[in-house]
């Protein structure tokens, strides 16, 4: 089973947007897939995947955390909850394929624990110098936010190193790009090969900016659902392609093979 983590500590980069496409794609592809909303202020995933169920449209099994009152008493927060693994073992041994993990914007245990135990973290971001910034600003540097996804990303690295585990892949997905070349992302684009090289994560994938995602998603719908008059728009079938291309790269199972027969 591959663990997916779907993470970064800016809000509005696509996190929901990415995890719900991943999710539904690879339930129409075959896997067996289970999703973990770990933002327990908004619940976007789990509100997306109840307006699924309702329409009685193929989701992913969706798993809730139970949302713990924190200690106000001062004791010190534990680095990690220790509540993911018991649930990705469990996962591992009912035979699921994939796990979806989206995380919250906040500094929480259970998102340190989610990144130590993904197989794949993925970094959406827009094109804009805020989530470069917000997002891989330097550790230490005076200009860091306060909390620094960056550096959680080296901390994770560095404990599953110690531990004699492999590092996971990490990919950035550059998320509503426009379909015009423009100068600012001229820019972003350079800086960004730049920065893996630095910081380390691998290829950047790109999702169009497409209006059908946000719309169909006020539906609990996704490009993979076929309309009901049965007739997809080529805004659809590209996203299809996009979408289908990241899930692709993530599965290393057997089912792969059937990713490719169904492109």
């Amino acid at each position: 089973m591959q663990v997916v983590t779907i993470s970064g500590f800016k809000g509005g980069t696509g996190k929901t947007t990415v995890a719900s496409l991943l999710g539904v794609a690879a339930v129409k592809y075959g896997l067996r897939v289970a999703s973990l909303d770990l933002d327990l202020n908004t619940r976007n995933l789990s509100s997306f995947l109840t307006l699924r169920r309702a329409s009685r449209l193929q989701s992913p099994d969706h798993v809730m955390l139970m949302d713990l009152e924190q200690d106000v008493r001062g004791g010190a927060k534990p680095k990690h909850s220790g509540r993911l693994e018991p649930l990705i073992r469990m996962a591992r041994m009912d035979g699921y394929d994939l796990m979806i993990i989206d995380t919250s914007s906040g500094n929480l245990a259970e998102d340190a624990e989610a990144h130590l135990l993904a197989d794949v973290i993925l970094t959406p971001m827009n094109e804009s110098p805020s989530d470069m910034h917000g997002l891989f600003a330097p550790v230490g540097s005076a200009a860091a936010p306060r909390i620094n996804y960056r550096e959680m990303i080296e901390t994770v690295r560095f404990d599953r190193k110690r531990a004699g585990l492999p590092v996971q892949r990490w990919h950035v997905v550059m998320n509503r790009v426009s379909s015009l070349p423009s100068k600012i992302g001229g820019v972003i684009n350079d800086r960004m090969a730049d920065l893996a090289k630095e910081v380390g994560f691998e290829a950047v994938w790109r999702l169009r900016d497409r209006v059908v995602h946000r719309a169909l998603a006020l539906e609990g719908r996704t490009v993979f659902d076929t309309p009901a008059d049965g007739k997809l728009t080529m805004s659809e079938l590209s996203g299809r392609s996009e979408v289908r291309s990241l899930l692709a790269l993530i599965d290393r199972a057997p089912a792969r093979q059937q990713l490719s027969q169904a492109a």
